[in-house]
């Protein structure tokens, strides 16, 4: 009776399951594949990747004898990017204090901003070229070279010019512009201005736009597209406010559906870094760190897309902002710049 008592208890010892005690400040070792992308949104040769190129930005002082890890540094970033939830969140699950965590997002923030050109780039002209094609394949829509749009992440009321934050929805927030291409990627983004701020007046303001009319950057002949908030210019498409033939029409169908590719790009970006999203609430910064905050998760949306992490964008809600007012002050040149493409492109 003993004898089988005995073979009883190592027959369930043997089915129990061997405790594991994972090291929380090195997430590399913690978690298998499906926890890590589900932790930090990313895969591990992603976050190694990003290791390296920001490594050298990491140095700093600090008061104890040794500084947190670059790793836990990174994984305790992209954990708050990735949750939109409270610091103190991203501290317990990595065993250290709140303002551990405020200094790694800070540093690490600062960190991307810094590489952000490594990620997010005009392209080249064969890649513009390989562009068009997609648009064209996807769409219908000939010649484009991105979608452009502007979206608001809130903030909370800052303490000096509050009113300019304030945008027509009457909550605060920053204006993001971005341009996206033909498999979700932002090629330009421009992060800083306030809520008020038109989009018409970013587009008229920013880098790209500028560079373009000084041929600073080689583009092939085509145009983006831009919703009724923009200026119709040569190289700036627009819908049109009513369609009456059949070519304005087709037209406006496939520029509806083609400038929803920006829409489904500011959803998959915001679906994966939360922060970003109204659902995760207001950022609780100063404007100038919020910019740094929305940078920064712009640069990993680029790195997920390139590393060919998907999402799936059959369920996904996109991203839908509010149409500014119309802009309606287009020259006769530019009028008859879209009436071209609509004869010759939709017959």
């Amino acid at each position: 009776m003993a004898s089988l008592f005995v073979l009883l208890e190592l027959e369930i010892g043997s089915l129990r399951r061997q405790r594991i005690f994972r090291d929380r400040l090195n997430p590399l070792d913690a978690y298998t594949d499906v926890e890590f992308i589900s932790r930090y949104r990313i895969r591990r040769e992603m976050f190694l990747e990003l290791h390296d190129k920001i490594e050298t930005f990491m140095s700093r002082s600090t008061s104890r004898s040794h500084s947190l890890p670059v790793t836990t540094q990174l994984a305790v970033t992209l954990q708050f990017l990735a949750t939109g939830s409270f610091q103190t969140v991203a501290a317990s699950a990595h065993g250290i204090s709140q303002p551990s965590v405020s200094n790694c997002v800070r540093g690490v923030t600062d960190a991307l901003c810094s590489i952000a050109k490594d990620y997010i780039q005009f392209p080249t002209a064969a890649r513009q070229m390989s562009m068009q094609h997609g648009f064209m394949e996807k769409f219908g829509f000939s010649k484009v070279l991105g979608c452009i749009d502007g979206t608001h992440i809130p903030i909370v009321a800052p303490s000096t010019n509050e009113a300019i934050y304030v945008n027509r929805k009457s909550f605060h927030s920053i204006n993001v512009q971005a341009i996206c291409d033909d498999v979700f990627k932002f090629i330009d983004v421009v992060v800083e201005w306030p809520g008020s701020t038109h989009d018409a007046f970013i587009w008229r303001q920013s880098g790209i736009n500028l560079k373009i009319t000084s041929k600073e950057i080689p583009i092939l002949d085509g145009w983006f597209l831009g919703d009724s908030g923009h200026p119709l210019r040569p190289n700036l498409m627009t819908p049109l406010l009513s369609s009456v033939t059949p070519r304005e029409r087709r037209y406006n169908r496939a520029f509806l559906k083609t400038r929803k590719t920006i829409e489904c790009t500011f959803g998959i970006w915001k679906s994966r870094w939360r922060s970003m999203d109204k659902t995760g609430g207001s950022l609780c910064y100063s404007p100038e760190r919020v910019c740094k905050l929305i940078l920064s998760s712009m640069v990993l949306h680029n790195v997920c897309v390139v590393c060919g992490l998907q999402i799936d964008i059959e369920n996904l809600e996109s991203d839908m902002p509010y149409t500014e007012t119309d802009y309606t002050e287009h020259s006769d040149n530019e009028i008859l710049v879209r009436e071209n493409i609509i004869i010759n492109y939709f017959t």
